[in-house]
């Protein structure tokens, strides 16, 4: 059963806005309602030596700077396309699981890469998640580069 929505995820950095932008302008077009996502993980009181450790042992900070996280994903696609449905959601919970949740019975879900960026063209854990187990057609966004008037490439997986 398809819900009529594009699912974008928003993590708060500058490498996702080429994916929500690219997710509105579909969602636009389609006539169909958007919705950001964002994920955050509350603090584990055991994490790895090599995970990267917040500032704040806060729960309060946490969430807030979630919410900040999604509240300038949601000015910048207010912004470029006045009118358009979105929802934004600030979800707990480890990214890959939430979005999947989140995308199921979707008809896209779309995603930003950093992997040009990198140099190495290897995506990152949640992107590699979603496309594993897709629970709709995935969309993989690399960020804009230098001359925004280049066309933006995009993949796609099909859901299984």
């Amino acid at each position: 059963m398809r819900f009529h929505r594009i699912v974008a995820g928003a993590d708060g950095t500058r490498n996702c806005e080429a994916a929500l932008l690219w997710a509105a302008e579909q969602a636009v077009g389609r006539g169909e309602r958007l919705l950001v996502v964002h994920a955050w993980e509350p603090r584990v009181p055991y994490r790895a030596p090599y995970a990267r450790q917040p500032a704040h042992d806060d729960l309060a900070y946490e969430q807030l700077h979630g919410d900040a996280a999604l509240n300038r994903a949601l000015t910048l696609v207010g912004d470029r396309f006045p009118g358009i449905r979105v929802e934004g959601r600030l979800v707990p919970g480890r990214p890959e699981s939430v979005l999947a949740e989140q995308a199921r019975g979707a008809d896209l879900l779309v995603l930003g890469s950093a992997a040009p960026l990198a140099g190495d063209g290897r995506l990152g854990a949640v992107v590699l998640s979603c496309l594993r187990r897709p629970p709709c057609p995935v969309v993989v966004v690399p960020p804009m580069g230098l001359d925004a008037s280049q066309p933006v490439a995009v993949e796609l997986a099909e859901a299984r």
